[in-house]
C-alpha cells in the first residue's frame, strides 16, 4: 500500500489529479498537527497557537504538490520548519512535510536541491535552539534526526527515480523491438510477395508482347502464347495465394508456420517458364544428392527466380546459363546471361525479329531483396555487368552438407 502510494506521487509521469493531492495534503496535516499536539512540551515551550498550526498544516497541503513544483515545496516546507522552532514552538514532528518534500524533490530529479533543503531545515532548526538557550549538544539532537531522516528520504527518492528510469527504458526497447520486428516482417511479405509474382509476372509481360505481333503476322500461334500466359498466371496465383496462406498463420513471435516457397529442386520448371518469356537458358546442377537446408534452399531458389526474372525484363533475348555448386562449406548459385537478343529464336519466338526486345526502363528493389536474404543466412551476393550482359554470383553457408560430408 505504502509503495503504491509513493510511486503514484512520486512518479512524475503520471498527471495525479488536484483532489489526491489534497487529501494526501491533508492526510499529512492531520498527521503533523496530533503528533504535536499529542507528544509532551519541552523547553523552549510556546504554546501551540493558531501561527503554530499554520506552520504545520500549510507546509503539509503543500508536500502533495512536489512532483508539480519541487524548488517551491522545497522552499516553502523548509522555511517553514525552520520558523516553527525559531518562534518558540516545540514538536518532532514539524520536519515531517519537508522531509517528505524530499523524497517527492528526489524522485523527480532535483537530489542536490532536496539536500540543501534538509541541510537548511537542520542547520536553522539548531540555530533556533541555541537562540532559545539550549545547550549546544541538546540543541543538536533535534537536527541529528532531521538530518538521518533527510538521507533516508534522499536515498529512497533516488531508488525510485532508478526504477522509473528503468522502466522506462525497458519500455523503450521493447517499443523499439516492436517496431523493428514490425519493419522487419514488413520487408519480409514484401520481399515474398516481389520474388512469387516478379518471374511470372516477366513471363506474361514478354508473352503478352508477342501476341501482339502474332496477332498481325501469325495468327495461327496465338493458342501458343496464350497457353503460355495462362499458365504463367496460373503460377502467380498459386504462389500468391499460398504466400497469403501463409502470412495468415504467422504466429505470435512473428515467425510463419510453413514457407511457400518452392527451392532448388523446381529449377528445371523455372528454366522451362523462362524460356517461354524468350531465354535460353542451361542450367549446370551440381547439387548431389545431399540435402540442403530449408533456409538455403529457398534463398538459392529466390536468387536464380529473381536473376531469370531480371534478364527476361532487361536484357529480353538472351542466352542464360546458371550454375549451382557445392563445396564442404557453402552453395554456390551464379547466373549470367548476355546481351539481349544473343539467344536464337525458337519456339514460339521462331520467325519473329526482336523490336519486342526492348529492355526494361528504370530499376526496381530485386538486387536488394536478393542482398537481404542472402546477407540474412551470413553470406555473400555479387552482382555487376559481364561480358556485355550480366552475372549475379552468390555464396550461401551450408552448414548441413558440411556435417554429411563429415
Amino acid at each position: 500500500m505504502i509503495r503504491a502510494v509513493f510511486a503514484r506521487f512520486t512518479a512524475p509521469e503520471l498527471r495525479v489529479s488536484a483532489g489526491w493531492r489534497s487529501v494526501f495534503g491533508l492526510l499529512l496535516a492531520a498527521f503533523c498537527v496530533a503528533a504535536t499536539l499529542s507528544t509532551p512540551a519541552a523547553a523552549p515551550v510556546r504554546p501551540p497557537d493558531a501561527l503554530g498550526l499554520a506552520l504545520l498544516v500549510v507546509p503539509s497541503l503543500a508536500a502533495g504538490w512536489t512532483t508539480a513544483a519541487p524548488r517551491a515545496v522545497l522552499t516553502l516546507t523548509s522555511f517553514a520548519a525552520v520558523g516553527f522552532y525559531a518562534l518558540g514552538y516545540s514538536g518532532i514532528f514539524a520536519p515531517a512535510p519537508a522531509t517528505t518534500a524530499v523524497l517527492g524533490a528526489a524522485s523527480t530529479g532535483f537530489g542536490i536541491q532536496a539536500l540543501a533543503a534538509g541541510a537548511a531545515v537542520c542547520v536553522g532548526s539548531f540555530v533556533a535552539g541555541l537562540a532559545h538557550g539550549l545547550a549546544p549538544t541538546t540543541a543538536a539532537v533535534g537536527p541529528g534526526w532531521v538530518a538521518g531522516w533527510t538521507l533516508a528520504a534522499c536515498a529512497v527518492g533516488e531508488v525510485l527515480r532508478q526504477r522509473r528510469l528503468l522502466r522506462e527504458q525497458e519500455r523503450a526497447r521493447a517499443e523499439d523491438a516492436a517496431r523493428r520486428g514490425a519493419e522487419r516482417e514488413r520487408l519480409r511479405i514484401a520481399r515474398e510477395l516481389h520474388d512469387s509474382l516478379t518471374h511470372s509476372i516477366s513471363v506474361i509481360n514478354v508473352q503478352a508482347s508477342v501476341t501482339a505481333h502474332l496477332l498481325d503476322r501469325d495468327p495461327g500461334r496465338v493458342p501458343a502464347a496464350l497457353d503460355t500466359i495462362r499458365a504463367a498466371s496460373a503460377d502467380a496465383l498459386r504462389e500468391l495465394r499460398s504466400t497469403v496462406e501463409v502470412l495468415r498463420r504467422i504466429d505470435p513471435d512473428g515467425a510463419p508456420g510453413t514457407e511457400p516457397a518452392p527451392g532448388l529442386s523446381r529449377l528445371p520448371l523455372l528454366a522451362t517458364r523462362s524460356q517461354a518469356a524468350g531465354l535460353e537458358v542451361e542450367v549446370a546442377d551440381g547439387l548431389g544428392r545431399a540435402p540442403l537446408a530449408p533456409e538455403v534452399d529457398r534463398a538459392a531458389y529466390r536468387v536464380v527466380q529473381e536473376a531469370l526474372a531480371n534478364a527476361a525484363r532487361h536484357a529480353p533475348g538472351s542466352r542464360v546459363r546458371v550454375e549451382v555448386a557445392r563445396d564442404p562449406h557453402a552453395l554456390r548459385v551464379t547466373v549470367t546471361n548476355g546481351p539481349a537478343g544473343s539467344a536464337p529464336s525458337s519456339g514460339t519466338w521462331a520467325g519473329l525479329d526482336p523490336p519486342w526486345a526492348v529492355p526494361a526502363p528504370g530499376g526496381g528493389t530485386g538486387l536488394v531483396g536478393m542482398r537481404e536474404r542472402v546477407d540474412a543466412l551470413g553470406g555473400e551476393l555479387s552482382a555487376g555487368p559481364h561480358r556485355g550482359g550480366f552475372c549475379v554470383h552468390a555464396v550461401l553457408p551450408d552448414p548441413g552438407h558440411k556435417e554429411t560430408s563429415a
